[in-house]
């Protein structure tokens, strides 16, 4: 029996153990449409191509498993680069399939012909044309082990629609294995003489990347921590060192005399090492999967070239199995300096108590998360944008997991990447918080949880205004010289209410947590319109 092209690409899919396509239709991408008809694949249609992909990257990260778009050729294809780079920046293992003009017609001025390969290679790890329809589950196979080994990351596959619709013989495709950890062992002269390196050193810390940042590669990173006593740190903000989330702990980075980054790059996020916020004398340890990430021409950085998790565990094992000599001085030291950083970490300005207690109008960000953390306490899912708002939530809410915009600094991708989120965990509420600016990005994804009943709770920040903008004009311009950042208090939730949804307007504090109880009860996707206090991001550094 014989199938086409696109038959063969979703079975592959199917055996690959993907279950949703994270996408939106066109002309190109049909056949492939067609061909998940009665299969067991969910088809997630979303109302723009960018909320495709940052669906696909909340589903990658929280799932560790690909998240899938599939979207058309041309201008679908081009709407979907600004979210590959927030994957690619965020190493959320992604792979985004796109329709293409007929192969027989390329270069001829095909409908919606563009050099799609080109525009995605900046913005992922891997990017190719397919071009024989007899090896789509080959190419199926190669996409999603790509986005899944070494740093994980985005991966892009161009998809002509004669290929697609070609008839080819039948034949199974075969089963996918995104495992793609390495075996070999780290050579035991890179793990003693890391591990003395740590241990001789009075301040050591551990900062990983953020694809080592999540549940499963933490939990090497934190077994590491506690064999050899060096506090660790997750780094995916795009604030990085100013990272609000941190707390007092930013103040600890000036301290450290060794640094080991498990796949961590020492990029702008860590102020590339550079002093004030790292002393000068700080020797770096650079675990990379990707070589383009190692330095060799700076004797302050020592790049070791493998899988960060895989020789994490070895170092652990090591750190488990062997003494090393080390006096009882440097063991309290450590324990004092391990100490310190975790008090760092959980601490916050005396002056948050009564900002969390206000009832000031309009409502400070820290009121918010007053009301909001006994939601999340009780299993609720954290997902934050970036902006002002996004980052007093990130300061003031603790949760697990966290979703947060990433090192990229865009914004935007909170409500689709919290529908993601409902998808991946049904069974809990899901909170995304975002600024009133960044609602208008997204905000018809709406529509899209009311068709596939993901009841999100979406928390609004209303400030009237682009406030991380603002406060930067300010900063570098002065209060007279601010322009172009104002916007409307608009009643985002009377939008919600009109496609179906559930919203509320809350203008007092004391109203908070009712609404969100009510909210929550009314089992709809749901937006709780603010109004906020336009208070500047809070800041912790006090040394550079």
């Amino acid at each position: 029996m014989s199938k086409t092209g696109a038959e063969l690409l979703i079975e592959s899919l199917i055996s690959a153990g993907v279950k949703h396509l994270f996408s939106l239709s066109g002309n190109q991408i049909l056949s492939l449409y067609d061909a998940c008809i009665g299969r067991d694949i969910n088809l997630i249609h979303t109302r723009h191509e960018a909320a495709a992909v940052h669906m696909a990257d909340g589903w990658g990260r929280l799932t560790e498993q690909p998240g899938v778009a599939l979207l058309t050729a041309g201008p679908g294809h081009c709407n979907a680069i600004s979210a590959l780079y927030g994957a690619l920046m965020s190493e959320s293992p992604v792979v985004l399939l796109s329709g293409h003009a007929p192969h027989a017609q390329i270069g001829e001025g095909a409908f919606q012909e563009i050099d799609q390969v080109a525009t995605a290679k900046p913005v992922t790890k891997a990017a190719w044309l397919a071009d024989d329809p007899s090896r789509l589950d080959e190419t199926i196979a190669d996409a999603l082990s790509l986005a899944c080994e070494g740093r994980p990351g985005p991966v892009h596959v161009s998809l002509p629609a004669d290929i697609l619709e070609t008839t080819i013989a039948s034949r199974s495709p075969q089963r996918t294995d995104t495992d793609t950890t390495p075996k070999a062992v780290p050579p035991t002269s890179d793990l003693d003489d890391i591990l003395r390196q740590l241990t001789q050193a009075d301040c050591p810390l551990i900062l990983v990347g953020p694809a080592m940042g999540r549940p499963v590669r933490w939990t090497e990173v934190e077994r590491l921590s506690e064999a050899t006593g060096v506090p660790a740190l997750p780094m995916e903000s795009p604030r990085g060192v100013n990272d609000p989330w941190l707390h007092h702990a930013t103040n600890c980075l000036g301290k450290a005399d060794v640094v080991l980054l498990g796949g961590k790059k020492l990029d702008f996020s860590l102020r590339f090492g550079q002093p004030p916020f790292f002393s000068e004398a700080c020797q770096f340890i650079q675990i990379e999967a990707d070589t383009a990430q190692l330095r060799p021409e700076n004797p302050a950085v020592r790049g070791i070239h493998a899988e960060p998790a895989h020789f994490l565990r070895g170092l652990t094992a090591a750190a488990q199995t062997r003494e090393w000599s080390h006096t009882a001085e440097q063991d309290q030291r450590r324990a004092t300096w391990q100490a310190e950083v975790a008090a760092a970490r959980k601490a916050t300005p005396p002056e948050w108590e009564a900002l969390r207690r206000s009832a000031d109008q309009p409502i400070h960000p820290l009121r918010v998360c007053e009301a909001l953390q006994p939601f999340l306490d009780d299993g609720g899912i954290f997902v934050s944008d970036g902006g002002e708002f996004g980052q007093w939530v990130q300061a003031g809410l603790e949760a697990e997991p966290r979703l947060i915009n990433g090192p990229a600094g865009s914004i935007g991708s909170a409500i689709p990447m919290g529908l993601a989120a409902k998808l991946a965990h049904p069974g809990r509420a899901v909170f995304a918080f975002l600024g009133d600016g960044t609602f208008g990005y997204h905000a018809m994804e709406f529509d899209t949880a009311l068709r596939y009943n993901l009841p999100i709770i979406v928390i609004v920040g209303n400030d009237a205004r682009w406030n991380a903008e603002h406060q930067l004009q300010i900063q570098n311009y002065g209060k007279e010289r601010t322009i172009g950042c104002e916007l409307l208090p608009s009643r985002y939730d009377k939008m919600i209410e009109g496609l179906g949804g559930y919203g509320e307007f809350v203008q007092h504090p004391d109203d908070l947590t009712p609404a969100v109880e009510r909210a929550l009860t009314s089992g709809l996707p749901a937006c709780i319109n603010i109004a906020t206090e336009a208070a500047a991001a809070p800041t912790f550094r006090t040394n550079g």
